[in-house]
C-alpha cells in the first residue's frame, strides 16, 4: 500500500466531511521486540511522518474536514506519546 501522504495529496480533492485516518508501523513483531511489551516509550521516532501528518491534518482541518485519528503502539511504540508529538507539531504550525 502507498504511504498515506501520497494517497492523501491525490485525493485530497475529493475528501468533503469526514475522514478517518489510522496508523499502523511497518513492522509488528520488530517493534515488539524493541519495545519489550512496554508500550510506554517511542522505540522508533518517525520524524518525517509526524511532520507530513501534522500538514495533512491542518490542510483537513481548513478545508472544515472532521477528522478521527487511530494511533497504533506499532506506529512508534506508544499511542499516547505519538498523539502527544502530534498535538506539539500541529501548535507549532
Amino acid at each position: 500500500m502507498p504511504p498515506i501522504f501520497e494517497v492523501y495529496e491525490q485525493f485530497k480533492d475529493f475528501i468533503r466531511d469526514k475522514t478517518v485516518i489510522r496508523l499502523h508501523g511497518t513492522g509488528r513483531q520488530e517493534i515488539e521486540k524493541k519495545t519489550g511489551k512496554d508500550w510506554s516509550r517511542i522505540v522508533e521516532p518517525r520524524e518525517n511522518d509526524i511532520g507530513q501528518l501534522a500538514t495533512m491534518l491542518m490542510g483537513l482541518s481548513e478545508h472544515q474536514v472532521e477528522t478521527f485519528l487511530y494511533v497504533n503502539n506499532h506506529f512508534e511504540g506508544s499511542a499516547p506519546v505519538t498523539i502527544s508529538r502530534i498535538e506539539e507539531r500541529l501548535n507549532h504550525i
